[in-house]
């Protein structure tokens, strides 16, 4: 970050709030230069129209003559299509002439007519170099392929577009390329192959959702912009992507993540947006307004009349954009926002150019200061719990009610295994008509599980506040997803079981895992969690042995196997038989990124990411010699996750495999698109010959189905992989010593060895050990 930048965001985070912001000259004009355009977008109307009026290169040059635009320092080109305007170059000559403070120009372009194109932007690109201005182009593209003919309502749009790039990689009169993504219906479950495109060809790619607008025509236009549920599920899941792997702008993050809070929550947009008073748009016809979303013309040509009065004359009409339409507002304009937000904003911009936390972390004493404030903080957060009201509101069900807690809201596939075996288990001892509800991190990530799997009929899905008003008036709280493990997310969980021990409900802990542990004040968690329960169940004899390890009475506990397995063993009859296929055998992946953060902490970072590093390249150098060896092997990722609360697999896989030329032909990434229901994934473990499991649940999944599998042991021998692999005789590998020969000998074995058995309820303790045991506290 320059100095000069630093000074100048230090002076805007200490504006005041948007609403008593002073309204200056703009410094940013919006010039869509045509109302006519040659695609036909889904999302705009402006094709429709045969005839443009637009304003003159005179009026132009005549209305740029005011004051007002004196501080411009970016204007940009977009139409309808721009480059179809004859006199482009003279319009961008006039603004070259009359804006004295101008830096940069930019163009949007769809590419269609790729000749036109090339030409208007090598005229426009000398022009502009010229002057020693910056001369930006972005380039519409809102899919890959077939997907953006559609959108854009033209065959070869896409194989056009491809050509003027060509021409842009080449041409040094454009200092920036960009792709710009418009999101409707029509391609929001295919961002990913674009996105894939764009990083293969070097080019930066930005998203934005599609909007009713006014300058579109679009205004009572709404489905192309009515996602689903599901769709919006995915987008916001994209979109986290991007912010974690991708974006490297810190403001273009927070516009994501302002985005995402719209999407989900309805709440109110805190991105900013310099058209709230340092903005305006000249239209076609010579318009003044502000934003070009909401705004009305505040006059109908800047020729003709004083831009200055119009502009600063309606400040009423930009406070009520502000106090109506801004909060509302999805569109892509980018901004200051408040100044808290914006004061933080800057404090991650400092950190990303001086790395300050990094430092402060070698100084002696760092640690030991810092556990102090996260025990604190752990602390404020128990008693942010507790301070939770009770249920004001009587129960209407009559029916058992049954609250499940655990690490819902975030769940993998594994945990919706999980929770299906542990409702399963539930009916068959109190009945079909049970009532569930569900305590969710994060409701919109069960809300999709509860829409996927026929388990959760009878169910409601609340957040942990709601979860711990309502404990107390259960008849059974169970935790029964994932391990009890040492992270601040436990303070909820043992709020929960705190109250329905007080309300007298049954107390369950049903097939968990115990560990990693960590931090004393979060052990200590861990073990006030397991003594309130009244029933505990461990998946697996080492989870038991942790809990005695943190002083918890385990004479009386019982160790069976993960609940995903009677969910398995329930759904059996509704897959295929596995028929092997001699001539086209599928490998299946269940890997993921490996999470030193989690499983290294206890050795050197370095050491910790050579781990990783090497993981990563055994896994390409195995599979390429698989694949050369066996040419019609067939490779097909998994994504045991597909939210970014657990690492994304659908991320890493794209990246592990990207450039991958070798492995292209054998890698089928049919299950890497929009996260399918649990019983879908099921049918592609039942179609694979041979399983190589990261993944906990992946090697579950993988056992309970009838797999041959391979174990990579990711937790560095701490617990669930080893102990499950151990359990069932599976070749397991050591991630610390992974090498390419032992991987290659391990999956040509799997391949090659006749297909196992799936587990059948007979063979499963679990819901046998917690039947029993329920059926002893009812005694």
């Amino acid at each position: 970050m320059h100095l000069s930048s630093l000074i100048n965001a230090i002076k805007y985070s200490l504006y005041s709030d948007r609403s008593k912001r002073k309204l200056q000259k703009p410094i940013v004009i919006q010039f869509p230069v045509i109302d006519i355009c040659n695609s036909r977008c889904k999302m705009c109307r402006i094709w429709e129209n045969k005839k443009s009026n637009d304003i003159t290169v005179d009026d132009l040059r005549d209305g740029l003559s005011s004051d007002l635009f004196s501080q411009v320092e970016g204007i940009g080109f977009n139409g309808g299509e721009p480059t179809l305007r004859d006199d482009l170059i003279e319009l961008v000559e006039v603004v070259l002439d009359k804006l004295p403070n101008l830096k940069q120009i930019s163009l949007i372009t769809n590419a269609f007519k790729y000749l036109q194109v090339i030409d208007k932007i090598e005229s426009m690109g000398k022009l502009v170099k010229s002057r020693g201005k910056h001369f930006d182009v972005m380039v519409s593209l809102d899919g890959y392929g077939e997907i953006h003919d559609r959108v854009r309502g033209r065959s070869g749009n896409f194989e056009h577009a491809k050509k003027v790039l060509a021409f842009l990689s080449e041409f040094d009169a454009v200092d920036n390329v960009r792709i710009g993504c418009t999101v409707i219906r029509d391609n929001v479950l295919h961002l990913a192959d674009l996105f894939e495109f764009c990083v293969e060809h070097g080019l930066y790619i930005k998203y934005r959702q599609g909007v009713s607008h006014q300058r579109l025509y679009t205004q009572n236009l709404l489905d192309p912009y009515a996602l689903t549920f599901e769709e919006k599920y995915e987008f916001v899941e994209f979109l986290e992507g991007l912010i974690k792997y991708y974006e490297p702008s810190v403001m273009q993050r927070f516009f994501y993540r302002s985005l995402i809070d719209q999407i989900l929550y309805g709440k109110p947009r805190t991105a900013g947006c310099d058209w709230q008073h340092r903005g305006a748009t000249i239209t076609s016809k010579g318009e003044l307004a502000y934003c070009a979303v909401k705004s009305k013309a505040l006059m109908t040509n800047i020729a003709h009349g004083d831009p200055m009065q119009a502009y600063f004359g309606n400040r009423d009409h930009l406070q009520d954009i502000l106090s109506n339409e801004c909060d509302d507002c999805h569109h892509d304009y980018v901004g200051i926002p408040e100044p808290a937000e914006y004061r933080r904003l800057l404090s991650m911009r400092i950190e990303e150019r001086f790395r300050l936390k990094e430092k402060l972390r070698r100084i002696p004493g760092f640690q030991r200061l810092n556990k102090l404030k996260l025990h604190r903080r752990y602390r404020v957060k128990l008693e942010y719990y507790r301070q939770q009201p009770k249920s004001s509101v009587e129960s209407q069900i009559p029916n058992k009610q049954v609250l499940i807690c655990g690490w819902y809201g975030t769940e993998t596939l594994g945990d919706k295994g999980i929770i299906g075996g542990v409702m399963h288990t539930l009916r068959a001892q109190l009945g079909e008509d049970i009532h569930f509800t569900v305590v969710a991190l994060y409701p919109y990530i069960s809300e999709m599980t509860r829409r996927q799997m026929p388990e959760f009929r009878n169910s409601r899905i609340v957040n942990p506040e709601e979860g711990i008003a309502l404990a107390a008036s259960m008849d059974y709280v169970i935790f029964g997803g994932g391990p009890l493990m040492a992270i601040e997310p436990l303070a909820p969980m043992q709020v929960i079981f705190e109250r329905a021990k007080r309300g007298g409900a049954q107390i369950i802990v049903a097939g968990c895992g115990v560990g990693p542990l960590g931090d004393t004040w979060l052990n200590s968690s861990i073990a006030t969690i397991l003594r309130l329960a009244d029933i505990r169940v461990y998946r697996d004899a080492r989870s038991r042995d942790y809990a005695q390890q943190i002083g918890v009475d385990t004479s009386l506990d019982v160790v069976a196997e993960d609940p995903a397995f009677t969910w398995l063993a329930s759904v059996a009859e509704q897959l295929p038989e596995h028929t092997p296929n001699s001539e086209r055998r599928v490998l299946l992946l269940g890997l993921r990124d490996f999470p030193y953060h989690e499983y290294a902490s206890h050795i050197p970072r370095s050491e910790a990411l050579a781990i990783r590093d090497n993981y990563e390249r055994v896994v390409l150098e195995a599979l390429t010699q698989l694949v050369s060896k066996q040419p019609d092997l067939v490779i097909r990722p998994l994504p045991m996750c597909t939210n970014h609360f657990g690492a994304d697999d659908r991320w890493f896989y794209r990246r592990l495999f990207r450039n991958q030329t070798a492995l292209a032909p054998a890698l089928d990434y049919s299950l890497l698109g929009p996260e399918m229901p649990p019983l879908d994934y099921c049918k592609a473990f039942k179609r694979a010959d041979a399983l190589l499991a990261m993944r906990f649940h992946s090697l579950v999944f993988g056992l309970g189905l009838g797999v041959n599998s391979v174990a990579m042991d990711y937790t560095l021998g701490k617990g669930k992989v080893y102990s499950l692999a151990e359990k069932f005789d599976v070749p397991l590998l050591d991630m610390k010593d992974l090498n390419v020969e032992q991987l290659v000998t391990s999956l040509e074995n799997a391949l090659d060895a006749q297909c196992v058995s799936s587990i059948s309820m007979k063979q499963l303790t679990f819901s046998t050990s917690l039947l029993a045991k329920m059926q002893e506290l009812e005694k």
